[in-house]
Protein backbone atom coordinates (compact mmCIF):
# COMPACT_ATOMS: atom_id res chain seq x y z
CA UNK A 1 0.00 0.00 0.00
CA UNK A 2 1.12 3.53 -0.75
CA UNK A 3 1.17 5.71 2.34
CA UNK A 4 0.82 9.43 1.63
CA UNK A 5 -0.31 10.41 5.11
CA UNK A 6 2.94 9.87 6.99
CA UNK A 7 3.97 12.95 8.93
CA UNK A 8 6.12 15.66 7.43
CA UNK A 9 9.00 16.02 9.87
CA UNK A 10 10.31 19.30 11.33
CA UNK A 11 13.14 20.83 9.33
CA UNK A 12 15.45 20.47 12.33
CA UNK A 13 15.10 16.68 12.10
CA UNK A 14 18.02 15.84 9.82
CA UNK A 15 18.36 12.09 10.10
CA UNK A 16 16.04 11.26 7.22
CA UNK A 17 17.35 10.57 3.75
CA UNK A 18 13.86 11.05 2.28
CA UNK A 19 12.46 14.29 0.89
CA UNK A 20 8.98 15.30 -0.22
CA UNK A 21 8.74 18.02 -2.86
CA UNK A 22 5.47 19.90 -3.35
CA UNK A 23 5.04 21.70 -6.67
CA UNK A 24 2.37 24.08 -7.95
CA UNK A 25 1.60 24.18 -11.68
CA UNK A 26 4.84 22.53 -12.81
CA UNK A 27 5.78 22.24 -16.49
CA UNK A 28 4.30 19.15 -18.08
CA UNK A 29 7.69 17.74 -19.06
CA UNK A 30 8.95 17.23 -15.52
CA UNK A 31 10.09 13.66 -15.01
CA UNK A 32 11.92 11.49 -12.46
CA UNK A 33 15.01 11.81 -14.65
CA UNK A 34 14.94 15.58 -14.23
CA UNK A 35 14.86 15.43 -10.43
CA UNK A 36 17.54 12.75 -10.36
CA UNK A 37 19.90 14.75 -12.58
CA UNK A 38 19.12 17.91 -10.58
CA UNK A 39 19.90 16.38 -7.19
CA UNK A 40 22.58 13.77 -7.86
CA UNK A 41 25.26 16.46 -7.62
CA UNK A 42 24.60 16.42 -3.86
CA UNK A 43 24.90 12.66 -3.45
CA UNK A 44 23.50 9.37 -4.75
CA UNK A 45 19.80 9.37 -5.62
CA UNK A 46 18.28 5.99 -4.78
CA UNK A 47 14.81 6.57 -6.13
CA UNK A 48 12.44 9.26 -7.37
CA UNK A 49 8.67 8.86 -7.44
CA UNK A 50 6.23 11.41 -8.80
CA UNK A 51 2.93 11.31 -6.91
CA UNK A 52 0.37 13.03 -9.08
CA UNK A 53 -2.01 14.82 -6.76
CA UNK A 54 -4.10 17.16 -8.82
CA UNK A 55 -4.10 19.30 -11.88
CA UNK A 56 -2.26 22.13 -10.16
CA UNK A 57 -0.17 20.41 -7.52
CA UNK A 58 1.74 17.19 -7.23
CA UNK A 59 4.22 15.62 -4.87
CA UNK A 60 7.64 14.21 -5.65
CA UNK A 61 9.19 11.65 -3.29
CA UNK A 62 13.01 11.57 -3.38
CA UNK A 63 15.15 9.07 -1.50
CA UNK A 64 18.79 10.08 -1.32
CA UNK A 65 21.61 7.66 -0.53
CA UNK A 66 22.15 9.07 2.97
CA UNK A 67 20.95 11.81 5.31
CA UNK A 68 23.86 14.15 4.48
CA UNK A 69 23.00 14.03 0.77
CA UNK A 70 19.35 14.74 1.63
CA UNK A 71 20.41 17.70 3.75
CA UNK A 72 22.49 19.20 0.94
CA UNK A 73 19.74 18.62 -1.61
CA UNK A 74 17.17 20.27 0.66
CA UNK A 75 19.45 23.27 1.23
CA UNK A 76 19.71 23.70 -2.53
CA UNK A 77 15.94 23.51 -3.04
CA UNK A 78 15.26 25.89 -0.16
CA UNK A 79 17.54 28.47 -1.77
CA UNK A 80 15.22 28.64 -4.75
CA UNK A 81 12.94 30.82 -2.54
CA UNK A 82 9.89 30.00 -4.60
CA UNK A 83 6.28 29.06 -3.90
CA UNK A 84 6.58 26.99 -7.06
CA UNK A 85 8.45 24.25 -5.22
CA UNK A 86 8.68 23.46 -1.51
CA UNK A 87 10.84 20.77 0.07
CA UNK A 88 10.37 19.03 3.42
CA UNK A 89 11.94 16.05 5.14
CA UNK A 90 9.79 12.96 4.89
CA UNK A 91 9.76 9.73 6.83
CA UNK A 92 7.78 6.56 6.43
CA UNK A 93 8.66 3.21 7.93
CA UNK A 94 7.06 1.45 4.98
CA UNK A 95 8.67 1.62 1.57
CA UNK A 96 6.63 2.74 -1.41
CA UNK A 97 5.31 -0.28 -3.22
CA UNK A 98 3.72 -0.58 -6.62
CA UNK A 99 0.22 -1.90 -6.86
CA UNK A 100 -3.30 -0.65 -7.31
CA UNK A 101 -5.36 1.53 -5.04
CA UNK A 102 -8.67 3.31 -5.62
CA UNK A 103 -8.53 2.63 -9.37
CA UNK A 104 -5.21 4.47 -9.69
CA UNK A 105 -2.47 3.10 -11.94
CA UNK A 106 1.17 2.87 -10.99
CA UNK A 107 3.68 3.65 -13.72
CA UNK A 108 7.17 2.15 -13.44
CA UNK A 109 9.88 3.72 -15.56
CA UNK A 110 12.31 1.05 -16.70
CA UNK A 111 15.62 1.43 -18.48
CA UNK A 112 14.10 2.22 -21.85
CA UNK A 113 10.29 2.13 -21.74
CA UNK A 114 7.58 4.18 -20.08
CA UNK A 115 3.99 3.11 -19.62
CA UNK A 116 1.49 5.55 -21.12
CA UNK A 117 -1.45 4.48 -18.96
CA UNK A 118 -2.89 7.36 -16.90
CA UNK A 119 -5.77 8.05 -14.52
CA UNK A 120 -8.65 10.30 -15.34
CA UNK A 121 -9.06 12.94 -12.66
CA UNK A 122 -11.28 15.95 -11.98
CA UNK A 123 -9.61 18.79 -10.12
CA UNK A 124 -11.48 20.12 -7.10
CA UNK A 125 -10.95 23.26 -5.07
CA UNK A 126 -10.24 21.21 -1.94
CA UNK A 127 -7.39 19.39 -3.66
CA UNK A 128 -5.76 22.69 -4.58
CA UNK A 129 -6.21 24.32 -1.17
CA UNK A 130 -5.49 21.51 1.29
CA UNK A 131 -2.05 20.14 0.57
CA UNK A 132 -2.05 17.58 3.37
CA UNK A 133 -5.35 16.01 2.34
CA UNK A 134 -4.36 14.46 -0.95
CA UNK A 135 -4.48 11.11 -2.66
CA UNK A 136 -2.03 9.54 -5.07
CA UNK A 137 -3.01 9.20 -8.71
CA UNK A 138 0.05 7.42 -10.04
CA UNK A 139 3.60 6.64 -9.12
CA UNK A 140 6.58 6.92 -11.41
CA UNK A 141 9.67 5.11 -10.14
CA UNK A 142 13.21 5.70 -11.31
CA UNK A 143 15.33 2.61 -10.62
CA UNK A 144 18.94 2.84 -9.53
CA UNK A 145 20.38 1.83 -12.87
CA UNK A 146 18.32 4.28 -14.91
CA UNK A 147 20.44 6.60 -17.00
CA UNK A 148 19.87 10.25 -16.15
CA UNK A 149 19.61 13.12 -18.60
CA UNK A 150 20.89 16.66 -18.12
CA UNK A 151 18.15 18.89 -16.76
CA UNK A 152 18.75 21.49 -19.48
CA UNK A 153 17.53 18.96 -22.01
CA UNK A 154 14.29 18.43 -20.11
CA UNK A 155 13.26 21.91 -18.99
CA UNK A 156 12.98 24.65 -21.60
CA UNK A 157 11.83 28.27 -21.18
CA UNK A 158 8.14 28.80 -21.83
CA UNK A 159 5.94 31.82 -22.55
CA UNK A 160 4.35 31.48 -19.11
CA UNK A 161 5.86 32.48 -15.79
CA UNK A 162 4.80 31.62 -12.26
CA UNK A 163 5.33 34.76 -10.17
CA UNK A 164 5.38 33.71 -6.51
CA UNK A 165 5.27 35.75 -3.31
CA UNK A 166 2.55 38.18 -4.37
CA UNK A 167 0.88 39.75 -1.33
CA UNK A 168 -1.13 42.86 -0.58
CA UNK A 169 -4.73 44.00 -0.90
CA UNK A 170 -3.69 46.59 -3.51
CA UNK A 171 -2.64 43.97 -6.04
CA UNK A 172 -4.88 42.85 -8.88
CA UNK A 173 -4.18 41.50 -12.35
CA UNK A 174 -4.28 44.93 -14.01
CA UNK A 175 -1.61 46.31 -11.68
CA UNK A 176 0.58 43.30 -12.44
CA UNK A 177 -0.07 43.94 -16.12
CA UNK A 178 1.08 47.55 -15.73
CA UNK A 179 4.44 46.31 -14.42
CA UNK A 180 5.09 43.22 -16.52
CA UNK A 181 3.85 44.65 -19.84
CA UNK A 182 7.05 46.76 -19.82
CA UNK A 183 8.93 43.62 -20.82
CA UNK A 184 6.82 42.43 -23.75
CA UNK A 185 3.27 42.08 -24.99
CA UNK A 186 1.20 39.90 -22.67
CA UNK A 187 -1.40 37.35 -23.64
CA UNK A 188 -3.05 37.06 -20.22
CA UNK A 189 -2.51 37.19 -16.46
CA UNK A 190 -4.24 35.17 -13.75
CA UNK A 191 -3.71 36.06 -10.09
CA UNK A 192 -4.45 33.41 -7.44
CA UNK A 193 -4.39 35.42 -4.21
CA UNK A 194 -5.11 32.48 -1.92
CA UNK A 195 -1.82 30.92 -3.07
CA UNK A 196 0.11 34.20 -3.37
CA UNK A 197 1.12 33.69 -6.98
CA UNK A 198 0.17 34.70 -10.50
CA UNK A 199 0.65 33.26 -13.96
CA UNK A 200 1.91 35.76 -16.55
CA UNK A 201 1.81 34.53 -20.14
CA UNK A 202 3.70 36.47 -22.80
CA UNK A 203 3.21 36.24 -26.54
CA UNK A 204 6.88 35.34 -26.99
CA UNK A 205 9.31 33.13 -25.11
CA UNK A 206 12.06 35.76 -25.30
CA UNK A 207 10.01 38.19 -23.22
CA UNK A 208 9.36 35.61 -20.52
CA UNK A 209 13.07 34.80 -20.45
CA UNK A 210 13.95 38.50 -20.02
CA UNK A 211 11.63 38.72 -17.00
CA UNK A 212 13.01 35.49 -15.54
CA UNK A 213 16.53 36.90 -15.78
CA UNK A 214 15.88 40.51 -14.70
CA UNK A 215 12.97 40.56 -12.26
CA UNK A 216 13.84 38.04 -9.53
CA UNK A 217 13.33 39.26 -5.95
CA UNK A 218 11.59 42.51 -6.95
CA UNK A 219 9.69 44.19 -4.12
CA UNK A 220 6.42 46.09 -4.43
CA UNK A 221 3.63 46.66 -1.92
CA UNK A 222 3.89 43.68 0.49
CA UNK A 223 5.43 41.37 -2.10
CA UNK A 224 8.90 39.98 -2.70
CA UNK A 225 8.60 37.92 -5.84
CA UNK A 226 10.43 34.94 -7.26
CA UNK A 227 9.85 33.72 -10.79
CA UNK A 228 9.76 30.26 -12.34
CA UNK A 229 8.72 28.89 -15.70
CA UNK A 230 5.31 27.21 -15.87
CA UNK A 231 3.41 25.18 -18.41
CA UNK A 232 1.87 27.31 -21.16
CA UNK A 233 -1.58 25.89 -20.49
CA UNK A 234 -1.45 26.70 -16.75
CA UNK A 235 -3.94 29.57 -17.02
CA UNK A 236 -6.32 27.60 -19.21
CA UNK A 237 -6.37 24.83 -16.62
CA UNK A 238 -7.70 27.23 -13.99
CA UNK A 239 -10.14 29.27 -16.04
CA UNK A 240 -13.64 28.35 -14.89
CA UNK A 241 -12.60 27.58 -11.32
CA UNK A 242 -14.04 30.96 -10.35
CA UNK A 243 -13.90 30.20 -6.62
CA UNK A 244 -10.12 30.58 -6.92
CA UNK A 245 -10.13 34.12 -8.28
CA UNK A 246 -12.28 37.19 -8.76
CA UNK A 247 -13.00 39.07 -11.95
CA UNK A 248 -10.27 41.65 -11.29
CA UNK A 249 -7.70 38.85 -10.91
CA UNK A 250 -7.91 37.88 -14.60
CA UNK A 251 -6.60 40.20 -17.28
CA UNK A 252 -6.39 39.63 -21.03
CA UNK A 253 -4.02 41.71 -23.11
CA UNK A 254 -4.98 43.20 -26.47
CA UNK A 255 -3.53 45.32 -29.24
CA UNK A 256 -5.13 48.34 -27.58
CA UNK A 257 -3.10 47.83 -24.40
CA UNK A 258 0.10 46.35 -25.89
CA UNK A 259 3.13 48.56 -25.28
CA UNK A 260 5.08 47.27 -28.27
CA UNK A 261 4.37 47.37 -31.99
CA UNK A 262 4.89 43.82 -33.21
CA UNK A 263 6.37 45.17 -36.47
CA UNK A 264 9.14 47.04 -34.67
CA UNK A 265 12.15 45.74 -32.80
CA UNK A 266 11.54 45.55 -29.05
CA UNK A 267 13.98 47.35 -26.78
CA UNK A 268 13.53 45.83 -23.34
CA UNK A 269 14.79 47.61 -20.25
CA UNK A 270 15.01 46.23 -16.71
CA UNK A 271 13.10 47.89 -13.85
CA UNK A 272 14.52 51.27 -12.84
CA UNK A 273 14.04 54.00 -10.25
CA UNK A 274 13.74 56.54 -13.06
CA UNK A 275 10.38 56.53 -14.86
CA UNK A 276 9.45 58.07 -18.19
CA UNK A 277 6.06 59.83 -18.10
CA UNK A 278 4.52 60.54 -21.52
CA UNK A 279 1.24 61.58 -23.15
CA UNK A 280 0.99 64.51 -20.76
CA UNK A 281 -0.94 67.68 -21.42
CA UNK A 282 1.13 70.82 -21.73
CA UNK A 283 -0.43 72.17 -18.56
CA UNK A 284 0.69 69.05 -16.63
CA UNK A 285 4.20 68.70 -17.99
CA UNK A 286 6.07 70.70 -15.40
CA UNK A 287 8.14 69.91 -12.33
CA UNK A 288 5.61 71.24 -9.82
CA UNK A 289 2.76 69.02 -11.08
CA UNK A 290 5.00 65.96 -11.24
CA UNK A 291 6.17 66.48 -7.66
CA UNK A 292 2.58 66.93 -6.44
CA UNK A 293 1.18 63.88 -8.26
CA UNK A 294 3.93 61.34 -7.59
CA UNK A 295 4.89 62.35 -4.05
CA UNK A 296 1.71 60.56 -3.03
CA UNK A 297 3.47 57.24 -3.77
CA UNK A 298 6.83 57.90 -2.11
CA UNK A 299 9.78 60.26 -2.13
CA UNK A 300 10.41 61.97 -5.49
CA UNK A 301 14.14 62.62 -5.69
CA UNK A 302 14.26 64.47 -9.00
CA UNK A 303 12.15 65.62 -11.93
CA UNK A 304 13.29 66.49 -15.44
CA UNK A 305 10.96 68.08 -18.03
CA UNK A 306 11.40 66.87 -21.64
CA UNK A 307 8.92 69.05 -23.53
CA UNK A 308 9.12 69.62 -27.27
CA UNK A 309 6.85 71.67 -29.50
CA UNK A 310 4.25 68.92 -29.79
CA UNK A 311 5.14 66.33 -27.13
CA UNK A 312 5.11 66.78 -23.39
CA UNK A 313 7.07 64.31 -21.27
CA UNK A 314 8.91 64.14 -17.97
CA UNK A 315 11.36 61.95 -16.11
CA UNK A 316 10.88 61.31 -12.41
CA UNK A 317 13.23 59.52 -10.06
CA UNK A 318 11.76 57.78 -7.03
CA UNK A 319 13.78 57.17 -3.88
CA UNK A 320 13.65 53.37 -4.24
CA UNK A 321 12.95 50.81 -6.94
CA UNK A 322 10.06 49.55 -4.80
CA UNK A 323 8.39 52.96 -4.96
CA UNK A 324 8.97 53.16 -8.73
CA UNK A 325 7.29 49.77 -9.22
CA UNK A 326 4.30 50.89 -7.15
CA UNK A 327 3.98 54.07 -9.22
CA UNK A 328 4.04 51.89 -12.34
CA UNK A 329 1.38 49.57 -10.95
CA UNK A 330 -0.96 52.33 -9.79
CA UNK A 331 -0.52 55.15 -12.32
CA UNK A 332 0.21 53.68 -15.76
CA UNK A 333 -2.69 54.54 -18.08
CA UNK A 334 -4.39 56.60 -15.35
CA UNK A 335 -5.56 60.17 -15.81
CA UNK A 336 -3.61 63.30 -15.01
CA UNK A 337 -5.62 66.41 -15.96
CA UNK A 338 -8.10 64.26 -17.91
CA UNK A 339 -5.51 62.48 -20.04
CA UNK A 340 -4.30 58.91 -19.65
CA UNK A 341 -0.55 59.01 -19.12
CA UNK A 342 1.91 56.33 -20.18
CA UNK A 343 4.68 55.26 -17.78
CA UNK A 344 7.68 53.12 -18.66
CA UNK A 345 11.10 52.21 -17.31
CA UNK A 346 14.06 54.02 -18.80
CA UNK A 347 17.85 53.90 -18.77
CA UNK A 348 17.98 57.71 -18.74
CA UNK A 349 19.65 59.41 -15.79
CA UNK A 350 18.56 62.50 -13.89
Amino acid sequence: MLSCSAPILPETWTNSNQLMLSLIAPPENLSPEYFSSLLNQYGPVQQVKILNKSLMDFKVFVEMGNSEAAKLAKQFLDQLSSNFIKCSYYHDEKQFETGSQNNCSFEIIGDSTVSSQKCQHQTSLNEILYEDDYRSLSVKTLPLNHKTVKSSQLIQPTQTLCVSGIKGKEIDAKKLYNIFSNFGNIDKILLIKIKNFAFVKYLKNDNAMFVFQNCQQLEFFDSTISISYASDDSIDKLIGLDTLYQEQDYYIGSEDTDRFNCNNKMILLPPSQVLHISNLKKVSSNAETMWDVFSEFGVVQAVKVLNTQFKFMCLIKMETLKQALEVMALMHNEEIDNRNVQISFTKAKI
